[in-house]
């Protein structure tokens, strides 16, 4: 092999692995393995099984999403050219201490607590792991349209929400408890081996 050749696989094989980085490194929270906020990403909810569950908006209304990743998802909700409110879900497994300032709400909607943060936002925690969230922008919202917003998500869905790829405990065999297994052997087979059972057995 030339030099010239040798010279230019290898330009070919960093050239590949730099591409490889540059594509999939925006992705690397969706791909197996890995973690997030040092929690299995199999045990974090996705940020697109999220999107279903949000208000529909009424007329003259826009939900436009904008952002999504594992764990997380948000969008503005605009009237005309006007950005009426964020909302957004998150799942509290990779921020535990967002669910500390639920644990002393005095209020509830749909039975699951809410918390006021601000003049501007409310919070709900759903199934003691879902955080919903509104914030009102511009003109803003008062608490009653917020509270509205939040009972327009379909909170029983996101009660029910697992994560798609959870996590399987091993499966342990207990001594004694194994079953034998027959395994099928093909007639050729067994005549075969019954004849060379039959030369190696020595003569009574």
């Amino acid at each position: 092999m030339s030099r010239l050749l040798r010279w230019g696989i290898g330009l070919l094989l960093i050239v590949s692995l730099l591409f490889a980085i540059v594509v999939l490194l925006p992705f690397r929270s969706w791909l197996p393995g890995g973690t997030v906020a040092g929690v299995a990403t199999a045990e974090v909810v996705n940020g697109s099984a999220f999107n279903r569950l949000f208000p529909r908006p009424e007329p003259g209304e826009q939900l436009i999403f904008t952002q999504e990743k594992r764990g997380f998802s948000q969008a503005r909700l605009k009237q005309g050219d006007a950005i009426k409110a964020l909302l957004a879900i998150s799942d509290t497994t990779t921020a535990p201490e967002a669910r500390s300032k639920f644990e002393t709400s005095s209020q509830q909607l749909q039975g699951w607590p809410l918390v006021e943060q601000g003049t501007q936002a409310s919070a709900l925690l759903v199934a003691e792991r879902f955080q919903v969230k509104v914030i009102g922008q511009g003109a803003g919202l008062d608490t009653e349209q917020r509270h509205e917003l939040i009972g327009a998500f379909d909170l029983e869905g996101l009660a029910a929400l697992k994560p798609a790829r959870a996590a399987r405990a091993p499966r342990v065999l207990v001594p004694g408890s194994q079953q034998p297994v027959k395994i099928p052997v093909p007639a050729a087979e067994k005549q075969a081996a019954e004849s060379v059972s039959a030369i190696l057995e020595p003569a009574a």
